[in-house]
């Protein structure tokens, strides 16, 4: 017989035997069985097939739509940074508009106030001289407090590592305040500890940023203090590591401060009585930078007050020890500077279109016996480089016709084409921001000098430039300009 199941045909022997006829039925069976079994399989493949196809069309689509928003998003950011840059560069340059609009016309008055204090004057014009000092010197040191702190926030606030005598250095700190501190009543005491009750003690240090914490600190008490006393305790202990720990102490007896105000007290921009009838005046800097410049001493600034009971502020730096120097070395600054600019009567080209800035500079220098040649933009001090061979040139960043960098850039280009050897040429500019100094360094010039011009500052610079052109170590040409 034969039996069939779909294309698979099962043909017998057409045998009468029952047991093999019940072998080709079970046989028949369990083909039956498997073909239904594969026809599941299959029907369950194909519907793992479309799933599959389905998800895949899903995560395609995902991807997609998570590719767009990726796009949409460093889209985003780059408008964001963009914006970010674009306003920052604003700021910096609003920043260096006022630092400068401010400091040229503060240059007039400072340096006028101290012409005025050159000539004869009553004891009520001298007070009133004072105040005007006093108050022009105060807004200079807001100007120079905001510098600072755009130095720290872009990571630019530059330390110097001098041998410096820490008790002579504090002790002129000191003597500086003694006057103010006087005027209010109050007592005043210095105690040097350890080490430092010797005198003498060299270490290596900035001496400008040692000295701005030092009067930061000193001028705080001052302000705070009504009644009572103020009392500085220096002191030097040595460390494992070789370094010197150098601490401020300055106690006061003055308004204290509640636990949230000397939290807040070293926050840029905050002060620790901020409402409209505060008593006191400041911009709430000083101590923001007083505590970066210990900190990157290695030190820091920390503070222990109690309200009604008076505050004591703590600074410390990490220094290392100093040589004293010898003799010679250790003479007065100024005396060297004066030495090296009477020495001979230097030519000095001075480029300043601004009258009352001229002004200033004649006072200073008028005690100099210098050969002086004024021009009033750069194309003309182009000029007189040319025809009058100048041993330095002080030059204005700002002016008409040609500004200070392009006239300096042609000066040392046509030196180089000439052969002729570079003359220091200084900048004399109310534009002191960090990028612009730089920027006037690499463009040729040698050195910088802020407005409000600090005499001695420019006495300073223009000594040392006059001395490494002229190899001013050597036995200083007295007489006439050759």
């Amino acid at each position: 017989m034969t039996l069939r199941s779909g294309d698979i045909a099962i043909s017998g022997c057409g045998s009468d035997d029952p047991a093999e006829d019940a072998t080709y039925v079970e046989l028949l069976a369990e083909l039956q069985h498997e073909r239904l079994q594969r026809q599941e399989l299959q029907r369950q493949l194909e519907r793992k097939t479309q799933s599959l196809r389905q998800t895949n069309a899903s995560l395609v689509s995902l991807a997609r739509q998570v590719d767009r928003m990726v796009r949409e998003r460093t889209e985003d950011l780059d408008r964001g940074r963009s914006a970010a840059e674009a306003e920052n560069e604003a700021k910096t340059q609003f920043l260096a508009t006022m630092s400068h609009e401010i400091r040229t016309p503060l240059n007039g008055v400072l340096g006028m106030a101290s012409a005025l204090a050159d000539t004869p004057l009553g004891l009520e014009q001298a007070r009133i001289l004072d105040v005007l000092r006093d108050s022009g010197r105060l807004l200079l040191n807001i100007v120079d407090d905001i510098l600072d702190l755009t130095k720290i926030a872009e990571g630019k606030l530059t330390l110097e590592q001098l041998p410096t005598d820490v008790v002579s250095l504090t002790d002129a700190v000191c003597r500086q305040f003694e006057p103010r501190i006087r005027a209010k009543g109050l007592g005043f005491t210095k105690l040097c500890m350890n080490e430092l009750a010797k005198g003498g003690v060299w270490v290596h240090i900035d001496p400008t940023r040692f000295q701005q914490v030092l009067s930061n600190l000193l001028s705080n008490a001052i302000k705070f203090t009504e009644n009572g006393a103020i009392a500085l305790t220096a002191n030097l202990k040595a460390e494992k590591d070789g370094l010197l720990l150098l601490t401020l102490s300055v106690r006061d007896t003055g308004v204290g401060l509640s636990p949230r105000q000397v939290e807040r007290l070293f926050q840029p921009y905050i002060q620790a009585d901020a409402s409209v009838h505060r008593n006191h005046g400041g911009t709430g800097l000083g101590l923001a930078i007083a505590r970066q410049i210990c900190q990157r001493m290695g030190g820091d600034l920390t503070c222990s007050s109690l309200e009604g009971d008076g505050s004591e502020f703590r600074a410390s730096f990490r220094v290392s020890p100093a040589p004293a120097p010898e003799q010679d070395q250790a003479a007065d600054p100024a005396e060297s500077e004066c030495a090296i600019l009477s020495s001979r009567r230097w030519r000095v080209l001075v480029a300043e279109d601004n009258r009352t800035n001229r002004m200033v500079l004649r006072h200073m220098l008028k005690e100099y016996d210098l050969d002086m040649i004024w021009v009033q933009n750069g194309k003309k001090a182009v000029e007189a480089w040319s025809t009058q061979k100048p041993d330095l040139v002080l030059m204005d960043v700002n002016m008409p016709v040609l500004d200070g960098v392009s006239a300096t850039e042609q000066i040392r280009e046509r030196e180089e084409a000439e052969a002729r050897a570079p003359v220091p040429i200084i900048a004399v500019s109310a534009n002191a921001l960090v990028h612009q100094v730089k920027a006037y360094l690499e463009q040729g010039m040698t050195d910088h000098v802020a407005k409000p011009i600090r005499k001695q500052r420019l006495l300073q610079i223009m000594a040392q430039a006059l001395s490494e052109a002229q190899g001013h170590d050597s036995a200083p040409e007295i007489g006439p300009h050759p």
